[in-house]
């Protein structure tokens, strides 16, 4: 019998490789969104807005290889993108993150194309560099309003993964309501939260040698502590033995401790008196969001 953290994988129907799909979408969401809003509103940071876009195209790709191997007909996977039902989540979902791939390589691909005309990327062949060239910037009028589109999408994926749980309205756990309020559920706003920052923490991460990047670290911060609040009130909002068994220790060490509280105190100190502990924080805030996921997905489907 296959056992992950003490639980029989033959007890859960939605297993590893849809956590890991609803990490990488959320990683790809914040990237998209901390690279689209930087290039948005200033241009200051081209290695942040270069990371984001690149990290956000190969998260939600791999993120779609794994959903659809984990369906079991892989083939049959085109026939969700061809018949949207605006009645099914997952349908509406999977029109979703079909629009937000997308845009993800189109932006990729003029962000990549406008670095290699300004000689930040160096493309080499046979060890030879390659004089860049002019390929792809008549495109360039459409980088903003692809971003701008962009930011929508990546907001509807985050979002999307935690509607996708709700939507099993018999789980005591995943249809858990926002601070008692039935229309408003709670998982699409703490993935969205989660996927912004271990979307910037990934980023930062791909960035960390362009120079100051306190502002971002602030903002990391301070979803952190929002974070932090929300996970309290799910503690509060469902019944402790949530929180309990075989899946205590995921969270509390590596949601609680290794995701949030850690990576808070070492930004406090990075801020205040040391610059360099971009790697080791931002690394932990990854881990955390993927515990997060592993921890949502599996709990809510042993009691």
């Amino acid at each position: 019998m296959d056992v992950i953290w003490g639980v029989s994988v033959n007890e859960v129907a939605w297993g590893g490789l849809i956590a890991i799909y609803l990490f990488l979408a959320g990683i790809a969401g914040g990237a998209f969104l901390t690279a689209s809003l930087t290039d948005l509103f200033s241009k200051r940071y081209p290695k942040v807005i270069r990371s984001g876009a690149y990290i956000a195209v190969v998260s939600i790709i791999i993120g779609l290889g794994l959903l659809v191997v984990d369906l079991g007909r892989p083939l049959s996977f085109w026939k969700l993108l061809l018949n949207v039902n605006m009645g099914s989540v997952m349908s509406i979902g999977v029109f979703i993150v079909s629009g937000f791939t997308a845009l993800s390589v189109v932006y990729g691909y003029l962000i990549w194309s406008s670095a290699v005309s300004q000689k930040q990327v160096k493309i080499t062949s046979a060890n030879t560099e390659v004089t860049p060239t002019s390929v792809g910037q008549g495109l360039q009028a459409f980088r903003k309003p692809v971003a701008g589109l962009g930011v929508l999408f990546s907001i509807g994926t985050a979002t999307y993964t935690g509607f996708l749980l709700s939507a099993v309205t018999t789980n005591n756990f995943w249809y858990t309501p926002f601070l008692g309020i039935e229309a408003i559920p709670f998982l699409p706003i703490l993935f969205l939260v989660s996927a912004s920052s271990t979307g910037l923490a990934a980023t930062m991460i791909g960035a960390c040698k362009c120079g100051d990047l306190t502002a971002y670290k602030k903002v990391d911060m301070v979803l952190i502590m929002l974070e932090i609040v929300l996970i309290a009130i799910l503690y509060l909002s469902v019944e402790p033995i949530f929180f309990g068994g075989s899946m205590a220790a995921l969270f509390w060490l590596g949601v609680v401790i290794v995701g949030l509280i850690v990576p808070l105190l070492l930004s406090f100190y990075g801020i205040t008196k040391h610059k360099n502990v971009i790697l080791p924080v931002c690394g932990m805030v990854v881990l955390g969001g993927l515990s997060l996921r592993y921890f949502v997905v599996y709990t809510g489907q042993l009691f």
